[in-house]
């Protein structure tokens, strides 16, 4: 699948459609400052006669991130990033930059953005052209790598270790913005339904916990995720995570014993998540999957998840013309939804329905330009509603 930079840069997008994001308007770059500096300015903003009577409004606190907090005083934020160790510094009395202005990549999975792009309100601009960046008041950047001038800002929600952690991002984005109050409304909306589910899953009357494995085909060899959040998924929609100690290994399907070893821990597993990247998922079917398993008898005995069907992908929602997943945007702002579908994943009901995963063993499609923005009727200025998934499934 993309690398993390590609993808952070993709998450941004719903992040800031379900802000209609607006940034503060900082008069020079002066607001990217180190420890001591953010000391230095806020003793000489608090003491200021001039900024004194200017009151602070909607307040964002952070619950669940481990990688950026907010400050507030009277008249001004702080918001550090943890991941780069820089702060930033925002004076409240400055006014507003009107909202998202400029995008650098058309790789795009919201139908609405790029509507907004074709009508002029957005523009694309080069990524590599410093002068033109230049001209807005923050560049928000997927790593610190990638920082190369002042008004760069990292926006890293893809270090966060557990779905929450990342969809609390959009009170980082909602601070730059003083959208605060939209940002925890936001957010208060996306954990209540993660919570419910999780609680629903949780409470399911079958003792049975599928084994769940997330793995990945690249350049002829096997392995199993790693990323902490995927296993807090797992947990999460009631099923198990394989033991990490295989999980660290990898298996090469031109060596015998690898694929004997491979094949004999697939045999305890009863839900596949194949996270394969390829340029165009609709190719990929479960014919694929089998080729690349390397499996003789293609319908091996011990294998229950092919027996039962259940080889899943998150490829089911393709961008219009592109090959961009919205897993890599909608999926990371809105992890609710991931959630439901795993749920239904891992316990179907009768008319079992999902946003991002479709089974392969069942032949389901990849859903080419099918979402909810597809055709986009919201303006611009007209924020992304959060979807609330029914909390009330019924398990068989």
């Amino acid at each position: 699948m993309p690398s993390s930079a590609n993808t952070a840069s993709l998450a941004y997008y719903k992040f800031a459609q379900l802000l209609v994001l607006s940034l503060a308007s900082i008069a020079t770059c002066d607001f990217h400052l180190q420890e001591a500096e953010v000391a230095a300015a806020l003793a000489s903003f608090s003491s200021s006669s001039y900024v004194r009577n200017v009151v602070i409004g909607d307040v964002s606190h952070v619950e669940e991130s481990q990688y950026f907090h907010i400050y507030y005083g009277q008249t001004f934020k702080v918001i550090k990033n943890g991941i780069d160790g820089k702060s930033y510094l925002l004076m409240q009395l400055l006014g507003m930059f009107e909202n998202m202005k400029g995008i650098t990549s058309t790789e795009v999975a919201s139908q609405c953005t790029l509507n907004c792009l074709s009508d002029g309100n957005i523009t694309l601009l080069n990524s590599s052209d410093t002068k033109q960046l230049q001209m807005f008041e923050a560049h928000f950047v997927s790593s610190p790598d990638h920082v190369n001038q002042c008004n760069d800002v990292v926006f890293a929600p893809l270090e966060e270790i557990t779905p929450l952690k990342r969809a609390e991002w959009i009170k980082y984005l909602g601070a730059f913005g003083n959208a605060e109050a939209r940002a925890n409304s936001v957010f208060d909306a996306v954990r209540s339904n993660y919570i419910c589910l999780r609680n629903l899953a949780a409470n399911q009357t079958s003792e049975f916990k599928p084994v769940v494995a997330w793995i990945e085909f690249d350049e002829g060899v096997w392995s199993f995720a790693k990323e902490e959040y995927k296993k807090q998924y797992v947990l999460d929609a009631g099923g198990e995570n394989i033991d990490n100690s295989i999980a660290g290994n990898s298996y090469n399907i031109s060596v015998g014993e690898d694929m004997e070893a491979f094949h004999a821990i697939l045999c305890i597993v009863d839900v596949v998540i194949d996270e394969t990247h390829v340029v165009n998922p609709v190719e990929y079917t479960m014919s694929t999957f089998l080729d690349n398993i390397s499996s003789q008898d293609r319908d091996e005995p011990c294998f229950e998840f092919i027996k039962n069907k259940s080889i899943w992908r998150y490829d089911k929602l393709v961008a219009n013309n592109t090959n961009v997943l919205d897993w890599n945007d909608g999926g990371i702002s809105q992890p609710q939804i991931v959630l439901g579908d795993l749920i239904q994943a891992f316990s179907p009901t009768e008319n079992c329905t999902t946003v991002y995963f479709r089974n392969i063993a069942l032949e389901e499609p990849v859903s080419v330009g099918n979402m909810n923005e597809a055709v986009c009727d919201r303006s611009c200025a007209t924020p992304l509603e959060p979807t609330i998934v029914p909390c009330n499934y019924n398990y068989n």
